[in-house]
């Protein structure tokens, strides 16, 4: 998470070298789960033979691990879902539930938290999470049925229309209302559902088919062509992103290896023009004192009618603009 007062162009794709945009994008994509913190770097979560752990990243290399829970589903997705005040994540149990951890800072380990409930997701269910501007905190999966389920807190859940591919990688961006982004398995193509007045819709984003099975999802505006991106990682490791432009354009930017690193299929792979993605930011203090996390920047417009000026909120695994006045 970073300062409300950061300079808003230090994420500029003219700023950076267009490879290392493709790195970063790779690790993000590779991990469980990540989140950029509000002193530099960026928390990375994995998951690797039942095991979660947590690494630090300094922006050239990765500093000391923490483990956060030794019982979870090989090679899930996991999801930030903290404040400043405190570090949470949830995460997939082997026994295909929601389980979700707590850092304890007077022992200074992870430790199981109650405060969700711990429901049966689908055995290939991904999850996308925020906290919203109260602090609530929302949890998005799929259950053994493959429904999308949203979790709000533990007082209550929803079943969201929308026929999903099972184990569709889920991405979650907040304006006024929650925006959830998934492969629908009606017809291959990147849907979302959004909630207004209590009420979910589920609306086509890119009229495109996606023909491979993908583990990730990212989402960024293009200022430049006044359109929406879609960076989506396969599950054979290939990299590619569809822009919202024409109805859908593909394009492949090469390969992520089993560690992480990106690998450009082609040298004209190695220089495309990567828009800025996500992060996530810190939220004004609220009443009582209490602080939690809500991205200041907003994008206006849209790359289509069903994407209505969609502001950032929360959401450490949800896809989170990296400048301000980002216009698509």
């Amino acid at each position: 998470m970073s300062p409300l007062s950061r300079d808003p162009r230090r994420h500029h794709h003219s700023r950076r070298k267009p490879m290392a945009e493709l790195q970063e994008l790779s690790r993000n994509l590779h991990a469980s789960g990540y989140n950029e913190r509000s002193e530099g770097g960026i928390t990375y979560l994995y998951s690797n033979g039942g095991t979660l752990v947590s690494k630090q990243w300094n922006g050239s290399s990765f500093g000391d691990e923490e483990l956060v829970n030794s019982g979870v589903k090989t090679n899930s997705q996991s999801a930030f879902l903290g404040t400043p005040e405190e570090r949470v994540v949830v995460s997939i149990s082997s026994a295909n539930t929601l389980v979700v951890n707590k850092f304890n800072e007077d022992d200074e380990e992870w430790v199981e938290d109650d405060f969700l409930p711990t429901p049966v997701v689908h055995r290939d269910s991904k999850l996308a999470a925020y906290v919203d501007t109260n602090g609530g905190k929302h949890v998005f999966y799929q259950d053994p049925a493959g429904n999308l389920v949203h979790l709000q807190g533990s007082e209550r859940s929803d079943t969201i229309p929308g026929n999903a591919v099972p184990g569709t990688p889920l991405a979650i961006v907040i304006e006024e209302n929650p925006h959830l982004f998934y492969v629908s398995s009606q017809d291959n193509f990147i849907h979302h559902v959004d909630q207004k007045d209590g009420a979910w819709t589920d609306t086509v984003l890119i009229p495109f088919e996606v023909k491979r099975r993908l583990a990730r999802l990212e989402l960024a505006p293009d200022a430049a062509t006044k359109t929406l991106i879609v960076y989506c990682l396969a599950d054979d490791g290939t990299l590619f992103q569809i822009s919202t432009e024409n109805g859908g354009k593909e394009t492949i930017l090469g390969k992520v290896e089993t560690s992480g690193s990106f690998k450009a299929a082609t040298s004209a792979e190695c220089c495309p023009r990567i828009v800025p993605r996500c992060r996530t930011y810190p939220r004004p203090r609220i009443s009582g004192g209490a602080s939690a996390s809500v991205p200041h920047p907003r994008i206006s417009g849209g790359a289509s009618a069903s994407v209505p000026h969609p502001r950032i909120s929360g959401g450490v695994s949800a896809s989170v603009w990296s400048s301000r006045n980002w216009y698509c």
